[in-house]
């Protein structure tokens, strides 16, 4: 058992919304063990159900945007066109990275210029920054990955203590806060994902973050689509080892990345590995753990078009966006939804990672824009 004062060591139709969505996908959970207790968890602000007033401020649903990391490096002209064209599309809130490799590359030596630029210019426009803390820098990173960009911390309280930084900070312009990035896949939790080492980063990060800013929304780190290999684990049961942990204490909302591409994500063929589908089973633990009051944000969603085997059309990007943006309407459940992403990163066609956008490189806008626009004008309040 580890105690409180534990340290880690380590084809319907568009409208069709979400109709073809598996009611449930039986996933086993992780059967790690820790208890996570000791200390009373801090009164928070925002408590199962309630949301602080940047979720407030619409009495429909919401929808927003999720540019990516590359966001805090383009030009302010560049990065003022992309933000108009969000608020123009109905979006509430940006989803952007405080990235503690770039603010902190060396120990003590901090630098928030790139980050102060980018939640200036969204708050300007009415919109809400809502701030993933991620990346450990490498003199920061577990000894055994150091010089892979996205391995895991070495301490937990470390991170923690980073994330009370952020939110002291930017106290008075965020108040949605997300802990890491897709933490249930190697790629981004290198050596090997972890719950249990996870669940102590959401804890100091949780803590540190409230007792700063109370009235914070504090949402567990966005599982990447994955199944259970070995390698990766999948939302459902990296969830389920956060509840074994204790650790749904550290959490206001949980959030995930439904992404099914190049299937559209009501294709019941795909239901063994289907993402989207699987959000109901993680409803279902949330409800059957006495969180079902608790939201499931979308934090990333959508598709890449282009010449790639694996990409969509355009018009098909447009469908599969409109089928998550529907699923929210009528499952209170859902929280907000992110659409990855604003604009197309690059201009090679070929490479799924450059043309995820909404708008194509040159601004010129895809189907999948009007799609969005035409749902916040409608659904949004």
């Amino acid at each position: 058992m580890l105690t409180d004062r534990s340290v880690s060591r380590s084809r319907p139709t568009r409208r069709a919304a979400g109709v073809g969505f598996l009611r449930r996908c039986s996933v086993s959970g992780a059967a790690v063990l820790l208890v996570l207790v000791g200390v009373p968890t801090p009164a928070s602000g925002a408590p199962s159900g309630e949301v602080p007033r940047c979720v407030a401020a619409s009495d429909g649903v919401q929808v927003g945007g999720s540019p990516g990391g590359s966001f805090g490096f383009l030009s302010d002209e560049d990065l003022g066109r992309e933000l108009d064209i969000a608020k123009n599309a109905g979006m509430f809130s940006v989803r952007i990275d405080i990235d503690w490799s770039v603010v902190e590359p060396q120990p003590g030596r901090r630098d928030w210029s790139s980050t102060d630029r980018v939640v200036d210019a969204i708050v300007a426009r009415g919109m809400c920054p809502y701030a993933i803390v991620t990346y450990a820098p490498a003199w920061a990173r577990v000894a055994t990955a150091r010089d892979q960009p996205y391995a895991r911390p070495a301490s937990p309280d470390a991170f923690g203590a980073f994330a009370a930084l952020a939110a002291e900070r930017y106290r008075d312009r965020i108040v949605l806060w997300e802990v890491w990035n897709e933490p249930n896949i190697t790629t981004y939790f290198t050596p090997l994902p972890d719950p249990t080492v996870y669940a102590l980063m959401l804890r100091a990060t949780y803590r540190a973050i409230k007792k700063v800013q109370p009235e914070a929304l504090v949402l567990a780190g966005g599982m990447a689509p994955a199944v259970n290999n070995g390698t990766n684990i999948s939302p459902t049961a990296f969830l389920s080892s956060l509840y074994t942990l204790g650790a749904n204490r550290y959490f206001d909302a949980f959030n995930v990345h439904p992404y099914t591409w190049p299937f559209l994500p009501n294709d019941l063929s795909t239901a063994p590995w289907n993402t989207a589908m699987a959000m109901w089973s993680m409803h279902d633990v949330m409800s059957a753990e006495g969180d079902g009051g608790k939201q499931i944000w979308i934090t990333e969603m959508g598709a890449p078009t282009g010449t790639n085997a694996n990409a969509m059309s355009e018009e098909g990007q447009a469908e599969s966006i409109g089928i998550m943006l529907n699923a929210l309407l009528g499952n209170s459940w859902l929280g907000p939804a992110y659409v990855y992403s604003m604009r197309d990163s690059g201009s090679d066609e070929s490479d799924t990672e450059q043309n995820f956008g909404m708008v194509r490189r040159d601004f010129s806008p895809k189907p999948a824009l009007a799609e969005i626009t035409e749902f916040t004008a409608e659904h949004s309040g």
